[in-house]
Parts: C-alpha cells; sequence; structure tokens
C-alpha cells in the first residue's frame, strides 16, 4: 500500500476524531488508531478479511473484531445495533425488520460459490450442469453413476466424434448444506430457480435457509445440515459421496483431504471452473438499485463465465443516521482499504474477484455516504 493512500485515510479519520472532541468538549488524539469496530456476517468473505483485518490493524493502529455468524445474523446484529457494520450476501428481504437508522449497501467483494465434492472412486474432473445439480440438491439424483452425472463427464472428441464416457462409481450422495440463514445458500437456490425452474422453485427470499427452500422435507440421513461456509467445507471433506457449496477458497483449503471443486455449465454451454476471473466475466454485467444493492443476470451468456457468483456487501451507516463521527470516520477508512488496496492485492489468491471498473466506482460512491 502506498505510504500517500496511508497518510489520507488516517488523515480523514483524525480529522472526524478530532471534531469529536471539539463537539463534546473532551479530549481526543490526533489521529484515529486505537480504535477497534466490530463487525459480523458472511462466512463466504470470511478469508479474506482474515488476511486483511490483521493487514488494516498493522497499517493503520485500529482494528475490526469480526464474528463470522453467517449473512443472516450479520443483518440481524447491525438492525438490532449491536455491530458498527455488518457483512451479507444478501440484501434485508422485503419482510424484514430492518435498521431503523439511514443505511446502505456497500459492495465488498464478488467471488464464485464452488459446488465442492468429495469421491473417492473417482480420479477425474468433475463438471455438471445446472439441471443435475439442482437435482442432486433435491434429491432426486441419488448415485454418482447416475445417468445424468454421467452424460455431464462425457467427452465428445471434436475431430473424431468419439465419445469417452466417464466411469463414475455408484457411490451414494451425501448432500452437505447451510443449516444456518445463509447468503449462500440464497445465492445457490437462486441460481438454480433461474437455470433449473422445473426442478427448483423460486425461493421467497434471498437468504432462506436451505430446508425452506428445499420445498418439501429435506430427507434424513443422506442429507445433512452444517453451519457455516467452514461446517460445510468440513462435512463434505469428511464423508465420500458427499457434495456441498461454499466460497471457491474453502474447497481449495481441503483438497489434500480429497475434496474437488466442479466445473459448472453456464448459459454458452461451456463447462467453467469458479476462477476469480470467471466470475469477473459474469458478474461485471450490473443494475444496481438506488442503495447500492445488484441484480444478479442468471441469463447471462458471456463466454467464459462462472454463473453461481454473488456478492458481500458491508452493511453501513450513512452520515443522515447520525452515528458516531469517529466510529463512522474508521468504519470508511476500513472499507476504503478493503475495497481498494487488501482486495486489488489479496482477493484473486483466495478465490475472489476484486471489483473494478464500474463496480469499483459504485462501491467507492457508497463508501462516500458514510460522512
Amino acid at each position: 500500500m502506498s505510504k500517500t493512500f496511508k497518510r489520507s485515510l488516517a488523515l480523514k479519520a483524525g480529522v472526524a476524531l478530532s471534531a469529536i472532541g471539539l463537539i463534546v468538549g473532551g479530549s481526543t488524539t490526533s489521529n484515529a488508531a486505537g480504535v477497534t469496530l466490530t463487525a459480523s456476517g458472511s462466512t463466504a468473505i470470511k478469508n479474506l478479511l482474515d488476511v486483511c483485518i490483521p493487514a488494516y490493524a498493522a497499517d493503520f493502529g485500529n482494528n475490526v473484531s469480526y464474528g463470522a455468524g453467517g449473512s443472516g445474523a450479520g443483518r440481524n446484529n447491525f438492525r438490532d445495533n449491536t455491530v458498527d457494520l455488518a457483512f451479507s450476501d444478501a440484501t434485508y428481504a422485503s419482510t424484514d425488520a430492518q435498521p431503523t437508522g439511514k443505511f446502505t449497501y456497500v459492495p465488498a467483494t464478488q467471488f464464485p460459490l464452488a459446488i465442492l465434492v468429495k469421491l473417492d472412486g473417482y480420479k477425474g474432473n468433475l463438471q455438471l450442469s445446472p439441471s443435475t445439480i439442482a437435482k442432486i440438491f433435491k434429491g432426486t439424483i441419488t448415485k454418482w453413476n447416475d445417468a445424468a452425472i454421467v452424460a455431464d463427464n462425457t467427452v465428445v472428441n471434436a475431430k473424431t466424434k468419439k465419445k469417452t464416457v466417464a466411469k463414475l462409481p455408484a457411490t451414494d450422495i451425501t448432500v452437505v448444506y447451510r443449516s444456518d440463514r445463509s447468503g449462500s445458500t440464497g445465492i445457490l437456490t437462486g441460481w438454480f430457480a433461474a437455470t433449473a425452474a422445473s426442478v427448483w422453485a423460486a425461493p421467497a427470499k434471498s437468504d432462506q435457509t436451505f430446508t425452506t427452500a428445499f420445498g418439501g422435507t429435506v430427507p434424513a440421513g443422506t442429507f445433512q445440515g452444517q453451519s457455516g461456509s467452514d461446517g460445510v467445507a468440513n462435512g463434505v471433506a469428511a464423508k465420500d459421496g458427499s457434495i456441498g457449496y461454499a466460497e471457491t477458497s474453502y474447497g481449495t483449503e481441503r483438497a489434500s483431504k480429497g475434496v474437488k471443486i466442479v466445473s459448472v455449465q453456464n448459459n454458452a454451454g461451456e463447462y467453467v471452473y469458479p476462477s476469480a476471473a470467471a466470475t469477473a466475466k459474469f458478474m461485471n454485467s450490473f443494475t444496481a438499485g438506488d442503495n447500492g444493492a445488484i441484480s444478479v443476470d442468471y441469463t447471462n451468456k458471456a463466454k467464459g463465465a462462472y454463473t453461481i457468483s454473488g456478492y458481500t456487501y458491508a452493511l453501513v451507516y450513512t452520515a443522515a443516521a447520525q452515528k458516531n463521527i469517529g466510529t463512522q470516520a474508521v468504519v470508511k477508512q476500513f472499507l476504503t482499504y478493503l475495497v481498494g488496496d487488501c482486495a486489488s492485492e489479496n482477493a484473486v489468491k483466495y478465490g475472489y474477484a476484486p471489483l473494478t471498473g464500474g463496480l469499483l466506482t459504485l462501491a467507492k460512491n457508497q463508501i462516500a455516504k458514510i460522512d
């Protein structure tokens, strides 16, 4: 990070803290160092925050105490005014109780939601179509040698037209899903509704629980609920034949335990691995609402795009909420650092896609509303 950028952020926060001293007649330091923000929410962004929070603390002398309890918990904490900011992979639904103060959404990162599989009896790379994945998570495909999975993994030579039929084991499928109210579940089930509507009906809310979105009784035994992205990834790693979903880095962390990441068929008919570049190709065409929330076009047919992708938003109060000036200054400082320097340097390494172009401009404009 450039010294000029760091000095600029520290100065802005310091001016705000000095203003507090003038307003309340108390004393304060001439900089923002020593402030600890409280935050909670998304587990999808946790692996990026695990890098960015310590780096931020080292550079600025401020810290962030983050509780990754899931997007639903983050929004609830923010609504109840028990945290300074929250992170969520979904916005508040129209039926949700919302914060009483003025707030806005700041796109913090974009990420591919990976389909994670542990299948010891198959050594090749797996590829699955939206319909096949939806049927697996709906419980209508129950074995790994199902004809639909075999068809997805059958390769046709472009020149000779010869087919190479995949030899998959007859292993029972265990579905590992998020038991908590999760933005990742909202992304997955929203994708199902858009790309495999005949299999999966539209979810009622963007981040309802998997059991509610399932639309019936979740099969006992072959379906196992786990809390958080870590819980799902650990559940997949623990049992042969398992499948689950989490941000890509949770899968790569467990590659040594036999966890594979699936290539998913996109709207152009290509099977694409969930990379930062493939996510950006899908997500960089976007429509933003008045409050910073973004509509995802799941019908996007961009070549090379990975379509099970989503955003993590920071939930922050605007100036109109009249929150503590010094705390707000540090919230702004941290998000500026996270979205700018830290994400640009580390996002791709950990499976996230940094914001660029119009998305980065949108994020900066939303951060500016914190003043």
